[in-house]
């Protein structure tokens, strides 16, 4: 998944400390000299970590054409491992226990202490040469794009371990730290913009059902038993910041507007008093799961996932939307993109994104392709501050938790 073709993902993170301004020289040589470079001699650490141009894994030759697009730099994270299968491992010292057996004069197979270290000291050779020869090695380019204006990166892979790599080498090169944007992180953000975060740390997931049978026998935590209606969201008490259940709050939001009010979300322009009009469908696929964690997961996929009555029947027992296949419209622009939205972690994964119809030349396709990726970002960032909006009222949000929750009854199947 890249930003230079084909579908694109990403992760968000917040940048902060001593960036570049712009797409400049000092950038790119930065990036030359933290740029990927294999240990030549000797058996190479585990994990070597270093920056590729994002046009292949071995391109090094950084330039402005290359890497610099105005307000962003394109790149990649190139991850190379070095690690011996287990099963390999154990193959060679039976291998090499055997061999000593052989050349041991009236052996019944028993080896000595000695003759086992042999052995593991015959294993261990064998494994550092060919770790040494590159036999093992396993390459992975991580596709990122810098929104040096907006002062956030878009990672375009997911999972720990390549988000502490991420965090190290950008902490290393460029001395800036990185903030992972999930849907918590993200509402800080925009509320902090606005000056309204007094209540936020006080805010609890909502009910927007009672709770299923079940759920009094398990919500109990070190605390003592807690109340039963306020579902505990699971995956958000266990992820990087416990508010990320907006997230889920917000794609359940999205849904009651696609049903009840046509799908279409009107959201503020950055910079400007216009506002844009979105237009939001569900497709392909929708990912739930229990809120009080006792009814377990489900998975709808198909053409109009919500409308399936197992969708229905899942809301009514508390099950709360994680991920979706979704297609967003600018209507403004007539641009539409198809993607995957994980609402709690805040990632959009395998975007279609819309022709460049107007491209040139290989540079306009990237730089159109850069806007496109920015544009969503954007448009889900505004969707998001609007359900926000009306999420931290206490009284705008009683009524529409109220009107949500009869939406859902509605569905119960008859």
């Amino acid at each position: 998944m890249s930003f230079h073709s084909g579908r694109a993902t990403f992760c968000r993170f917040s940048v902060s400390g001593d960036a570049p301004a712009t797409a400049d020289e000092t950038a790119i040589s930065i990036l030359s000299e933290f740029a990927f470079e294999a240990q030549s001699i000797g058996v190479p650490q585990e994990i070597e970590v270093g920056f590729v141009t994002g046009e292949h894994v071995f391109d090094t030759q950084f330039t402005y054409g290359k890497n610099g697009f105005g307000p962003a730099l394109l790149f990649a994270l190139r991850i190379d491992t070095h690690k011996v299968p287990s099963d390999i491992k154990q193959a060679y010292k039976c291998m090499h226990e055997q061999s000593v057996a052989a050349g041991k004069e009236n052996s019944l197979g028993f080896l000595s202490k000695a003759e086992k270290r042999e052995a593991t000291e015959l294993t261990n050779r064998q494994l550092q040469e060919e770790l040494a020869a590159g036999k093992y090695r396993k390459s992975k380019m991580v596709p990122i794009l810098w929104d040096l204006q907006r002062k956030e990166l878009l990672c375009g892979a997911v999972g720990n371990a390549i988000i502490e790599q991420l965090h190290k080498i950008m902490r290393d090169s460029f001395n800036v730290e990185l903030d992972q944007l999930t849907s918590g992180g993200i509402a800080r953000q925009i509320l902090s913009a606005k000056g309204e975060t007094r209540d936020f740390e006080d805010i609890r997931p909502s009910a927007f059902t009672a709770p299923p049978a079940g759920a009094s026998e398990n919500h109990e935590d070190a605390a003592g038993v807690q109340d039963i209606t306020i579902p505990p969201v699971p995956w958000a008490t266990a992820s990087i910041d416990m508010k990320d259940f907006l997230g889920n709050e917000f794609l359940l939001w999205l849904w009651w507007i696609l049903e009840e009010h046509e799908g279409s979300v009107e959201i503020d322009a950055p910079g400007t008093q216009r506002k844009d009009s979105i237009g939001i469908l569900f497709d392909k696929s929708l990912n739930m799961d229990c809120a009080w964690e006792v009814g377990g997961k489900q998975t709808l996929t198909g053409d109009g996932p919500t409308r399936l009555v197992e969708a229905a029947d899942a809301l009514v027992t508390g099950k709360w939307p994680r991920k979706a296949g979704m297609i967003v419209a600018d209507e403004a622009s007539s641009e539409q993109w198809e993607l995957t939205f994980q609402s709690d972690m805040m990632i959009l994964s395998s975007i279609k994104l819309p022709d460049p119809d107007e491209a040139q030349s290989p540079r306009d396709v990237i730089e159109a392709r850069i806007l496109s990726c920015r544009r969503i970002a954007e448009i889900f960032t505004g969707m998001y501050a609007k359900f926000l909006s009306v999420r931290m009222d206490p009284n705008a949000w009683a009524t529409r938790r109220e009107a949500i929750s009869k939406w859902i009854a509605s569905r119960k199947r008859k």
